[in-house]
């Protein structure tokens, strides 16, 4: 025996809405995942950037804003007009060492890395410019690279306090940070 259904009674069906919302939902909730856990890092907290990172991160954006000129003074060398150069640093300490807060550091010494993002100059042929530095705060900021060669080691005990000298010889930026960097110079290239 057969059923007539009546279709102008019942609801018209929604094929597949419901799940093309779930899967939307999915798709959202994966980004917004991938977003916080990029913005917290390996650690896994949401903590405030440390002072040392923050010293970091200034000092890569004072280095970035360079022109070719600035970095020739502070020891780079010829830096190409075509070229961006972005950098990574890395704090190795700072003046006076009780300072909580950025405004309060006078002078950073560190390591930094740079790469100059040119068009058609893939990564590994990149001119890139590292070493330790220090940098003092002021209007506009003051920075002294250890160039290498011949007297390296006294040019770095010049510029960096013997506290952190042996640091400053065996500093490398952090892998982390090396993928950043080189993500960013694929991006600018």
């Amino acid at each position: 025996m057969s059923t007539a259904v009546d279709t102008a009674t019942q609801p018209p069906r929604r094929r597949g809405h419901t799940r093309w919302i779930a899967i939307g939902v999915v798709v959202l909730t994966a980004v917004l995942v991938a977003v916080v856990l990029r913005g917290l890092g390996s650690g896994g907290t949401a903590e405030p950037p440390t002072l040392q990172n923050q010293l970091a991160d200034q000092v890569a954006a004072i280095l970035e804003q360079s022109t070719p000129t600035e970095h020739h003074a502070h020891g780079h060398g010829e830096v190409a007009e075509a070229g961006k150069v972005v950098c990574e640093a890395k704090t190795l300490g700072f003046d006076p060492p009780s300072a909580t807060t950025l405004p309060e550091v006078k002078t950073f010494y560190g390591y930094h890395l740079c790469a100059v993002a040119e068009k058609d100059r893939p990564w590994d042929f990149a001119v890139k410019l590292s070493g330790p530095l220090s940098v003092q705060f002021a209007q506009p900021p003051v920075i002294q690279v250890a160039e290498g060669g011949e007297g390296y080691p006294e040019r770095v005990r010049e510029i960096i306090p013997a506290q952190y000298q042996e640091q400053a010889f065996k500093a490398l930026i952090d892998p982390e940070d090396m993928r950043d960097l080189r993500s960013r110079f694929e991006d600018a290239a």
